[in-house]
């Protein structure tokens, strides 16, 4: 049974937690402040803190960073007020915790939430994932030059100071330029401060991690290196995509916590290229459009999918959760286990028509019944990005 710790100021609210969970597979605790949660978490093992904004003598946002640094393993979800939702939203980007709640919440719905991201948690903890992580060489590591910008964009520092960092790195301003660049942003500039700016600090956070990733590919053969090179392709395209569904057919901007989504959703296979290189070969040339999809030959070779493996990348990274489950279920947009389902489906879309773009046979299995579902005409979409410049 997995036990809830609860901390909210209000008797009420901590009394009507505690009922939407009597009739269920948690075992809830309660505390009225920051400080009696942490002594709690001395004495009681917990799976998941759930904790308000505004609570007494510390509020939610020190009590979890707290919780983030003397117990990492604990599931941390901060609840607020729909005022307060950009806070929020801010936590989540800080990876001061992974998820958040808005008061006031339906009790079935909260229950169905809570055990979503309990499947989740559990798949990215599967012993058949953890086993290929414990015996694969090494995961990518991020440099120090590398952390040093990451630190900086965590803790929301000048964008000329960021800039300037990046100048030192030939490597990261290259691709920053490139991006910028690029017939879908059109920025045409070479100036790594007005590319930063134009890209925002959460495309550039993802773009540090897939270049220190890319980094590490340098020994491999030609042939390899040329798989990793379309993968990155594919990767810009399908964040342009995804970007560009939200933009024109969805009539929004994509949330900062999501936005490059579609740039990471496929770092798992590279992962499993880094590590099982000759494997993956092996993998691909199994693989056939019409009798043998990608995640089956994946499976049968690595007891895991490269989704899997992606997830727990972007988990052990600590990156939003958004882009962790876009990593986790882009093949299998209808799990039961999703909860940005309208971010997983577009990304869906958004990786299949990347892979048509860029003129590469699609090897897992497409569901177009999410243009139904996203309300989008299917010949509509395809007319649009027929019409348009991609690379």
């Amino acid at each position: 049974m997995k036990r809830i710790l609860i901390i909210d100021q209000s008797k009420d609210i901590l009394h009507l937690l505690k009922k939407t969970f009597h009739h269920s597979d948690y075992h809830v605790v309660t505390a009225d402040s920051g400080l009696s949660a942490l002594e709690i978490l001395k004495i009681v093992d917990v799976d998941i803190v759930i904790s308000d904004l505004r609570i007494p003598l510390m509020d939610g946002f020190e009590l979890l960073s707290e919780i983030r640094e003397n117990h990492p393993d604990v599931i941390r979800i901060i609840m607020v007020n729909y005022a307060d939702e950009s806070s929020a939203l801010k936590a989540i980007q800080q990876n001061i915790a992974k998820y958040y709640i808005l008061k006031p919440w339906n009790e079935d719905n909260l229950r169905e939430y809570i055990g979503q991201i309990v499947t989740t948690e559990v798949s990215l903890k599967s012993k058949e994932l953890l086993y290929l992580i414990k015996n694969i060489d090494k995961l990518p590591t991020i440099e120090t030059s590398y952390q040093k910008v990451l630190h900086m964009i965590e803790k929301d520092s000048d964008f000329g100071f960021i800039s300037a960092e990046i100048e030192k790195d030939f490597s990261i301003s290259s691709k920053l330029l490139q991006i910028a660049n690029s017939a879908y942003y059109g920025l045409r500039t070479g100036s790594v401060r007005n590319a930063t700016v134009y890209l925002g600090l959460s495309n550039l956070k993802s773009l540090i991690y897939s270049t220190a990733i890319l980094n590490s590919f340098d020994s491999l053969s030609e042939q390899d290196q040329q798989r990793v090179k379309h993968l990155w392709t594919h990767a810009l395209l399908t964040n342009k995509l995804l970007h560009f569904i939200y933009e024109e057919f969805l009539c929004r901007k994509l949330s900062e916590d999501a936005y490059s989504a579609g740039l990471l959703h496929n770092i798992g296979t590279l992962i499993l290229i880094y590590n099982r290189v000759e494997d993956y070969a092996g993998v691909m040339k199994q693989v056939n459009p019409q009798l043998c999809n990608l995640l089956d030959a994946e499976q049968a070779a690595f007891s895991v999918t490269h989704q899997e493996a992606g997830g727990y990348l972007a988990s052990f990274w600590k990156l939003p959760f958004p882009i962790v489950e876009a990593a986790l279920y882009h093949h299998r947009p209808f799990d039961s286990g999703v909860m940005n389902k309208e971010l997983v489906y577009a990304v869906h879309l958004a990786q299949h028509y990347a892979w048509q773009l860029t003129k590469q046979p699609a090897v897992t299995e497409f569901y177009s019944d999410i243009f139904t579902i996203l309300n989008i005409s299917k010949d509509d979409f395809e007319a649009a990005v027929n019409w348009r410049t991609w690379v």
